[in-house]
Order: structure tokens, then C-alpha cells, then sequence
């Protein structure tokens, strides 16, 4: 016991000397600070207080502080929720219970079967050459399953008639045609009939989206997707391809050019998957007068397509921000502005996933913070066609897209070059 009675003497004595260095401190300032600040307050005459310059000085910028504040704590910890998390934070969630014993159990109802008569074998066993399966939700798998005869998506396959159909696929026009416009017929049904994109048909016939054909109207068609060229002074097979994007051999394969060199001033050559190169002119109009050509001599260019449904702008072009901010809901569909080949898709830091077009003439288009990219690097992509959905990915605070305009590498005012 008398051991104990001094362990617990040390150990007080040990507190006593520990907390009149570190505690007794501590507390002798604040209790000087706090008789300082009563001295200064009751020194204050509150009646000749000039109240107006601390209105005016002071409260405005504790205002502002506590403004910055709050929106950078909101942004720093700011998350995305999904429709279920989102209806989970609500209200309404809190006020549903959700115990087992209200939920009715769901049973599902089998009809009863009844026996089905025997099917008869017509086919003979020498023309029944190969069974496949056609179930476009089956996964692809390398090992055989035992198929029943009475299967409902058994699909009989003539070794002769799929020879024929490889003969059909294989012999593709080399020839462009003259097709009459019949009554009823859209462009998307005549580049679908012919298998070559809508933009092929615009791009050879000097048609714009916002062009109408009729009745009795002669349209060219080219053999398949691309464009032709008239080969002009200097050009060359490599610079022909730069410009459309795509390659030399295709063009020299589709042409049956002996090599590169084998062209001549004035040859017309097809370009096959080429993209004509975009001309868009941009609506800004400077405030110094400048001499105007004369309207002959107008690049009468169209404008860029508005990628999203949203018409929403929640922030615009600046020299701190080199694009426009469109808020739409997550998940809407994204639209290629103008046709191209996508440059790029896939995640950036700051963009998130997005996606760049390369239009031509230099022009390119950028798609950012998207929630789902729908293309891929290569893809030939015409004007409106869905290439992404919006999303809040990367350096973004809601949902929304960030939409660029890029001229020879050069940000411009997407306001100035979209309808």
C-alpha cells in the first residue's frame, strides 16, 4: 500500500509540474486577453460610433467572404447522384417505409403446357448443311450445345445460296449512276438504297441539309461513301488524301492508278471514305470598316449544327473561358455540329470523356464532360448524328457540355460559327 500511496504521489506531482508549463500558459493568456477586450469595450462610446463606415467598409466585404466561402466548400465537396441515389435523398423516400411485411410478393403464372404434335422433318439430311443460332443476346461462346428440333430460332444456311450472297457483296459498283428522285423518297432512304452516306449524296450533288429534292430530280451517286476530286496544279495523291482524310492507297486502289504519280491535271478522281473539308462562316463582324469582296467571291458557307436539345447557356465565351457551357439533363444525346472524323475520344482530365472532330479547313469541334462517348478515334461521323451523352465527368460541377471551336488551332466564339 505505501508503495502505491507513492507511484500515485509521483504520477500527481508529474501532472502538476506538466500542466503548469503547457495548461497554466495557455490559460493565463486567453484570461489576459479577454480583460483586454473587456477594458476596449468598455472604453468604447457607443453613441459616438460612426456606424455608416463600418456599413459601408466592412460589412460588404465579410459579405463577399462568406459568399466565396460557402461556394468553394459546395464545389470541393460537391457529388453527382444517379436517379435512384438522387430519389433516396428526397423527402418523400423518408416518409415510405420500407418493411418487407407491405411489399405483395410477386408470382409469375406459367400457362399449362400442352402436348404438341410431332414435326415433320422435310429437309432433306444432305441439303441441311449447317444450323446456327440466331440470338443477338447470346454471348459468344466456342463450345456447341445440343439444339432441339422444335426450336424457335433455328435458321437453315444453303452453303449455295451464301456463296452467292458473298459473290453479290463482293462485286460492288465501280461506276457513279443517275438516280430520278421518286415520289416519297427522303435522302436517308436513297443513301441507305445505294449503302453510301447521306453527306456523300449532299457532298456530290452541291445539296445542304437545308436543301429540298423533288419529284423527277437527277441526283448523282457515287459507287460508295467518299467524294471526287479534280486534280489541279501541284496537287499530289498525298496532300489529296490529307485534305479529305484518309488514305493514299485507298484512293490509288480505287482509281486503278498504276502508283502515286499517275495523275494528270484535270483527272477527276474518286476519294473513298473522304470527308469533304467544312466551310463555316463566322457571323462576327468586326467595328473598323473593312473593304467587303464582292458577293461573288463570298465563301457562302453554312453554320455549325446546336449539338445538344438544351438551349440553356450557363456560361459563355471568355478570355479565361474558350468554349460555351450548355446545361442539359444527364444522358441527353450529343450532336456531331458538322460532319467529320473523330480526331479523339476518350478521358481528359480537365474535359472528362470527350470527344474532337476534325471537320476540315482546319476546323475542329470539341465535346466535353460527357457521361458516355458513342464513337470511336477513326469514325467518320455526318452533321447531327449522336455521338455522346451528357454527363458531368472530369473538371465539372453539373451536368452540362462544354462546347469548343477550334480554327487552325486557335479557340473562337462557338456563338460566331453555330446556327
Amino acid at each position: 500500500m505505501k508503495k502505491l500511496g507513492k507511484i500515485a504521489a509521483l504520477i500527481g506531482t508529474g501532472i502538476l509540474v506538466i500542466s503548469k508549463f503547457t495548461f497554466l500558459p495557455i490559460i493565463l493568456f486567453i484570461y489576459r486577453n479577454i480583460l483586454g477586450l473587456r477594458r476596449k469595450i468598455k472604453n468604447i462610446n457607443f453613441k459616438k460610433l460612426n456606424y455608416l463606415i463600418f456599413i459601408k467598409k466592412y460589412l460588404p466585404r465579410i459579405a463577399v467572404l462568406i459568399l466565396l466561402i460557402t461556394a468553394t466548400t459546395n464545389n470541393i465537396f460537391a457529388s453527382t447522384y444517379n436517379t435512384d441515389e438522387y430519389a433516396n435523398r428526397t423527402l418523400l423516400s423518408t416518409l415510405i417505409t420500407s418493411d418487407e411485411e407491405q411489399w405483395s410478393e410477386l408470382i409469375e403464372e406459367y400457362s399449362p403446357t400442352t402436348p404438341q404434335s410431332p414435326i415433320a422433318n422435310y429437309v432433306q439430311e444432305e441439303a441441311l448443311q449447317e444450323v446456327a443460332i440466331n440470338t443477338p443476346f447470346a454471348e459468344d461462346t466456342e463450345e456447341l450445345t445440343e439444339i432441339s428440333p422444335d426450336a424457335t430460332s433455328l435458321v437453315l444456311i444453303n452453303p449455295e445460296e451464301d456463296a452467292l450472297a458473298g459473290e453479290n457483296m463482293v462485286a460492288q459498283r465501280q461506276e457513279k449512276i443517275t438516280y430520278t428522285v421518286q415520289s416519297g423518297d427522303v435522302l436517308g432512304k436513297i443513301a441507305e438504297q445505294f449503302n453510301i452516306s447521306v453527306n456523300t449524296i449532299l457532298w456530290e450533288n452541291n445539296l445542304t441539309w437545308n436543301s429540298t429534292i423533288r419529284s423527277g430530280q437527277q441526283l448523282t451517286i457515287l459507287p460508295s461513301s467518299g467524294v471526287d476530286h479534280e486534280v489541279k496544279s501541284g496537287d499530289t495523291i498525298s496532300a489529296i488524301a490529307k485534305k479529305y482524310q484518309t488514305d493514299a492507297d485507298k484512293i490509288i486502289e480505287a482509281n486503278k492508278l498504276a502508283d502515286a504519280s499517275d495523275i494528270q491535271i484535270g483527272d477527276l478522281l474518286f476519294v473513298p471514305d473522304g470527308i469533304q473539308p467544312t466551310r463555316v462562316v463566322s457571323s462576327y463582324q468586326p467595328q473598323t470598316p473593312q473593304y467587303v469582296p464582292p458577293a461573288s467571291n463570298i465563301d457562302t458557307g453554312s453554320k455549325l449544327l446546336w449539338p445538344v436539345l438544351s438551349h440553356r447557356i450557363t456560361q459563355y465565351y471568355s478570355w479565361s473561358h474558350h468554349g460555351l457551357d450548355i446545361g442539359d439533363k444527364t444522358g441527353n444525346p450529343i450532336y456531331a455540329a458538322e460532319a467529320g472524323r473523330v480526331e479523339r475520344a476518350g478521358w481528359s482530365n480537365g474535359y472528362g470523356y470527350n470527344v474532337v472532330i476534325n471537320h476540315g479547313n482546319g476546323i475542329k469541334t470539341i465535346y466535353g464532360h460527357s457521361s458516355k462517348l458513342l464513337v470511336q478515334t477513326g469514325d467518320v461521323v455526318a452533321r447531327g448524328e449522336t455521338i455522346a451523352l451528357v454527363g458531368s465527368t472530369g473538371w465539372s460541377t453539373g451536368p452540362h457540355l462544354h462546347f469548343e471551336v477550334r480554327v487552325n488551332d486557335v479557340t473562337q466564339n462557338p456563338l460566331n460559327y453555330i446556327r
